[in-house]
C-alpha cells in the first residue's frame, strides 16, 4: 500500500496547449492570496507577481507579510499586504472590507491558508476545540472571504476561486478528521457557488493537494512517504489558475477518487486494515501536527 501511495504522489506534468499561461492569467489582474506569509502562499505570490499580475498578500503575521512584499517588489512586481486573522468572523470581515476598498473584489482569489489536528477519534473523544479550531480557518474564514468578495466577481462579470484543498477529501485519510471534515465542507460550498455564479463568469477550482515537503514538515517524520516539493506544490495551483478546471488532482487523489466510487467497500477495507497495522506498530495514536496546505508541524495544543 505504501509503495503504491509513494508512486502515485507525484503529479504527471501534462501539456495543454491551448490553456492560457499564467501571465496570460494574471498580468494586470489581482490575486488574493491567504495564508501567504510563507511556504505554498509565498511562493505562489512571488510567480504571480513574476508573471505580471498584482499580489495581494493575507495572514496574521504582519511581518512576515512586509517582508514578502518587500521581496516581491525588490524584484520589480506589485505587491500588497492586508493582514488579518481570518479564524474568526470579525477578522475575515476586516480582510474583505480592506480589500474591497483598496483593490475591488480581486479577479482570483486563492484560498490557501489551511490548520489540521492530526488525531484518531478514539483520542479526540474530549478535544472538541481540535475540530473548532480547524473549521475557524479552513471553513468558516473561507466562506466569510467567498460571501464578501464574490458579489463583486458576479456584477464584473469574471472572477476565480482556487480552494488548496486536501487529498484526504478524496482518501478519508485516517486520524485527519477534523481537517479533512473542514476542507470537505469549504468543498462542497465553492461546488454550489461554481453552479450559482457560472453565468456570471465565476468559476471555482478545488485542489486536492497530497503531502507538500516545506519548512513545517521538519518535526514530523514522514520520511516514508513521497511528498511533493514546494514548487511541485505551487505548480498544482499555477495549474489551477491557468486551467480553471473544478478540481485539480494528482494520480493517487485521482485513484481515491475513482475507488470509492466504484469499490468502496474493498477501498474502505484495504483502507482500515492499513490503519490498523501502522497505527499498531509505528507512529503513536496521540501525536498530533498542524498543517498547513498539506504542510505538516508539531501542534502541542
Amino acid at each position: 500500500v505504501r509503495h503504491v501511495i509513494n508512486v502515485l504522489t507525484k503529479p504527471v506534468r501534462v501539456s495543454y496547449p491551448w490553456t492560457p499561461s499564467l501571465t496570460e492569467r494574471v498580468s494586470g489582474r489581482t490575486v488574493l492570496i491567504t495564508g501567504a506569509s510563507s511556504g505554498i502562499g509565498r511562493r505562489l505570490a512571488e510567480r504571480v507577481a513574476d508573471a505580471g499580475g498584482v499580489a495581494i498578500v493575507t495572514a496574521r503575521r504582519a511581518d512576515e507579510l512586509d517582508a514578502v512584499v518587500r521581496g516581491i517588489t525588490a524584484r520589480g512586481g506589485a505587491a500588497y499586504a492586508v493582514s488579518g486573522d481570518l479564524s474568526t468572523g470579525e477578522g475575515a470581515g476586516a480582510v474583505a472590507t480592506e480589500v474591497l476598498e483598496r483593490f475591488g473584489a480581486p479577479d482570483i482569489l486563492v484560498l490557501n491558508a489551511g490548520r489540521s489536528i492530526m488525531r484518531s477519534l478514539a483520542e479526540s473523544e474530549h478535544r472538541l476545540h481540535d475540530y473548532e479550531r480547524t473549521v475557524a480557518i479552513n471553513y468558516l474564514g473561507g466562506v466569510g472571504l467567498v460571501l464578501r468578495l464574490m458579489p463583486g466577481m458576479r456584477a464584473r462579470g469574471s472572477g476565480h476561486i482556487v480552494h488548496s484543498s486536501s487529498i484526504g477529501v478524496l482518501g478519508n485519510l485516517p486520524e485527519f478528521s477534523a481537517y479533512v471534515g473542514s476542507k470537505a465542507a469549504m468543498d462542497a460550498v465553492l461546488r454550489i457557488a461554481g453552479i450559482e455564479s457560472r453565468a456570471d463568469g465565476v468559476r471555482v477550482t478545488n485542489i486536492h493537494l497530497p503531502l507538500v515537503t516545506t519548512d513545517m514538515i521538519a518535526p514530523t517524520d514522514w520520511s516514508q512517504y513521497a511528498s511533493l516539493t514546494l514548487e511541485e506544490g505551487v505548480d498544482m495551483v499555477v495549474d489551477a489558475i491557468r486551467r480553471r478546471s473544478r478540481e485539480v488532482n494528482n494520480p493517487l487523489g485521482i485513484l481515491y477518487r475513482d475507488s470509492y466510487r466504484i469499490l468502496p467497500g474493498i477501498v474502505s477495507r484495504v483502507q482500515s486494515d492499513y490503519y490498523r497495522w501502522y497505527s499498531g506498530g509505528g507512529r503513536s495514536a496521540d501525536t498530533p501536527a498542524e498543517a498547513v496546505s498539506g504542510a505538516l508541524a508539531v501542534d502541542p495544543n
